[in-house]
This record gives C-alpha cells, structure tokens and sequence, in this order.
C-alpha cells in the first residue's frame, strides 16, 4: 500500500509508484525476515504486523472474546509463577495497581519462576518521573509493539524497510552504539540515526531541518519538542524545505501549535505516537483526533485516586495489563502518566478502543497553599487557542509564587499576555505570585523531553 494523507487528513494517493530497486528491496527484506531473522530471534515482527490487517477486520465480540482469553491467561499465569501474586483469584480486579518504583524495589517477587524459558530484550526508561530502569521484556511482547508501528506506519504509505531518520533521541538510549547487530539492523531497515541528537535551539535547529530535508527519507520519527524546534526555525527563517511523507512524533504530547508549525515548514503529513514499553501500550492519533489503542497488544484502564473505573472525559491514570510479557508480567502497571478514555466509535471509523487524551505525567502538578493539586491539563485552553507562543512551562519554584515560560513569536502581542495570566492566575485561585518570562530557559528531563508543569519543592 502506497498511500499517505493530505494537510486535512484524508487519503491521498500522490506519492507515486515506488522505484524497481525500492520494491525489489521490500520484496527481499520481506522474505529475509520471515524466513532467517524471525526464526533466529524468535521474534514474529514482521509476520504479526501482516496479522493486524486481519485484527481490524473481525467483529467487535470476536476482538473482545480473543482478548478476554489472552487476559485470563496472562492472570492465571501470574498466579502460578509470579511471587507478588501468589494466593490471588485470578481475576484482574483483585490484583494491586503497582507502580515502577514497587518494581525497582522488589524485582525478584515480579520476575517470574519460569523466566529462563523465555527470552528477552533488554529495554531502559529514561528517568522521567523516577530512577532510570534497565528492565526485561520478552522478545514477543516487544515483537507486537513492533509490529504495531510496523502496521500503522503502513496505514500511511510507510513500508518496513523504507528509509528513514530518527529525530531528538538522547545519547543515553545508545542509537550510535558500535555493536554489529545493530549496526546491521540499521542497514537493513535503512534507518539513519545520524541526526539524533537533542540539541534545540535555534541555529542547530535549522541545520539539523537542512539536512534532514537532504536526506530524502519517506519518515521522520523523533521527539516532538526536537522537530517542532526545527520547524520554528525553517518558519523564522523564512526557508522553503520539502519534508518527508511522513512525520511520526513521539515521547511528549504534541501541542497543537507545534503541529501546525510542523506542517507549515515541512507540507509532511504529521502523526502523534504515544507509547510506554514497560506495560507494553502503543498508540496512534487518528485523523478525527483520537489515539487509537493497540488492544491486541495490552488492555488499558484509566483510573481515579482509588483505583477505580475512570468514565469516558475522566482524566485519571494509566495503568496496563500486558498480554504478552512473561518474564516479568506487567499487570495493572501504572506508566505515570494522565490521559482520558474515548470511546469505541471513533469517527474515522477505525474499530477499538481509544484516548483522547494524554494529558501529563502524574507527578507533575501544582500545589495550592490550600492543599489543591492542579494537573497540567489545567492550564491547556488558552495555551492551544492563542496564536503567539510556540511552547511553554509552568514552573513552580516555591509554595507562593508561579512562574510562566514561554516562546513567543513575533505576532506575541499584550493582549495574548494578558488572557494568559487572567486563566492561569483563576484557575489558582489567586493563590499564587504569578508572572510571565519570555527569556528563561525551559528545564528537560535527562532524557530531554520537554515538561510542562515542574514543582521544585
């Protein structure tokens, strides 16, 4: 499938017929994957990807009926293998919501007793919200998060094996590790990690957006704060670049405003990707604007403070249940981050479930002098109705005081100023000092995702 959407988000089919040598290169990593690298690393990518084609295409109660299997079965299997769960009924609602930290602290009670017969990866959070985590996921269970972005990525007129660059990555991930098999991993997917840096201000930005345009790759894959800084460049600039067919953004919300700088520099068609590894939960925003859910790969709950059932437009918590990991199963797994359900009929008529939203992380909040917590996605709406500020961050540095980053462009006028001081201060009740800086610095995360909301106290 060669196909790919427009600036309104419908289908288009003008990015032409692939070069011979492209499909003959399709056509022969195809088959030497299934037939060599999948047997050997004993992870189905590939072939499981070719399988979600026929996901989509069953009925609502079939998908519902495979996936109350795989949840008995990962449960049951917990019981009789994993010590922290030894002695519980099988049955999903009488396990405990944990977190990453229980898991850091105990790793032994969450490893299972049968772990040496499956094999695993070893994957790395960066720290966010807590210690950083070498962690292990069976080869199957990252096998289908794999195969997700495999399969959605085609949806939008990207093949596996077609090149690409990944954007925005950290040195701590290792991408320009000197090892031969990924060295070679790389060759064969065409993936360039050449650009991977996560420098953003101005004039890097500009030069990374320059050579990035010179690459000629089908996609961009990367931090959304990274390509967005690119994109502010080429606009302030006043450059003319052609992107890629697609840009995928990943590891931070993308902000409306960033999206549509991302689109005015590059013409690319943009897609949001969120995505936690540990707990095994990918998504996809849709052109309707939901986040598509990969609910063969995990089922997914939102949660309040009580660890109870968040109705759709709740915010709460998300906590996964991973199908497919075995080694150290993630069962209600709280990934540290807001969002809000959606419903199963999405209008651009993909089946499943959804999000609507991911708000924040859930330990970024500010803190009232009357005890009140407000989360991130207090302070949205005027943020994403303004025309004036490219990013911004709210940053509490003690008990009284607020303090309000922003990026401005050039069309930042007072009266932007002012409506966004007016919201912020009301919905602090008037609690707070609060003022507006156009010229500090924003503070990252060690792995350099941009946040929205920080507390130094």
């Amino acid at each position: 499938m060669d196909l790919a959407l427009d600036r309104g988000g419908n289908v288009r089919t003008d990015a032409g017929r692939r070069p011979l040598a492209a499909r003959l290169h399709h056509k022969g990593l195809a088959l030497t994957t299934r037939l060599a690298v999948e047997p050997i690393l004993g992870t189905p990518f590939l072939s499981l990807a070719d399988e979600r084609e026929q996901w989509v295409l069953q009925n609502e109660s079939e998908r519902e009926a495979w996936r109350a299997e795989a949840l008995d079965r990962i449960v049951r299997y917990a019981v009789r293998c994993v010590p922290a769960y030894a002695g519980l009924e099988p049955r999903l609602d009488h396990f405990p919501v944990v977190d990453k930290q229980t898991m850091i602290d105990r790793p032994d009670e969450f490893l299972s007793t049968r772990r040496d017969e499956h094999r695993v990866v070893w994957k790395h959070t960066g720290g966010s919200t807590g210690d950083p985590w070498n962690y292990p996921l069976d080869r199957r269970a990252w096998a289908e998060g794999y195969a997700t972005q495999i399969y959605r990525f085609r949806e939008f007129g990207v093949e596996y094996g077609d090149p690409k660059l990944l954007l925005g990555f950290p040195t701590s991930l290792g991408l320009n590790h000197k090892s031969r098999i990924r060295r070679l991993r790389f060759a064969v997917e065409r993936t360039d990690v050449s650009l991977a840096s996560i420098e953003v201000d101005g004039t890097r930005s500009l030069e990374r957006a320059v050579q990035a345009c010179d690459r000629h790759v089908r996609m961009w894959y990367g931090y959304a704060s990274t390509i967005a800084s690119m994109a502010a460049a080429v606009l302030d600039a006043a450059r003319t670049l052609s992107g890629p067919p697609l840009i995928v953004t990943m590891a931070e919300p993308l902000w409306p405003a960033w999206h549509r700088d991302i689109v005015d520099a590059f013409g690319s068609t943009v897609v949001e990707e969120y995505g936690a590894n540990d707990g095994g939960i990918m998504a996809h925003r849709c052109e309707a604007g939901n986040l598509h859910l990969a609910d063969h790969q995990s089922l997914v709950e939102v949660l309040d403070d009580e660890d109870r059932a968040c109705p759709p437009g709740q915010p709460g918590a998300i906590v996964v249940t991973n199908f497919h990991a075995r080694h150290m199963p993630f069962i209600r797994y709280r990934v540290g981050d807001i969002g809000i359900e959606g419903t199963l009929n999405c209008d651009c008529g993909r089946a499943g479930r959804t999000l609507t939203a991911v708000t924040g992380r859930s330990g970024d909040f500010v803190l009232l002098p009357d005890g009140t917590q407000l989360v991130p996605a207090t302070f949205f709406l005027p943020f994403n109705q303004v025309e004036g500020v490219r990013r911004w961050q709210i940053v509490q540095p003690d008990p009284r005081s607020l303090v309000v980053r922003v990026e401005p462009r050039a069309s930042f006028n007072a009266d932007e100023k002012k409506t966004i001081l007016s919201w912020v201060r009301q919905r602090s009740k008037d609690q707070l000092d609060v003022r507006l800086s156009d010229d500090e610095p924003f503070e990252l995360t060690s792995g350099g995702k941009h946040r929205i909301v920080i507390r130094h106290f």
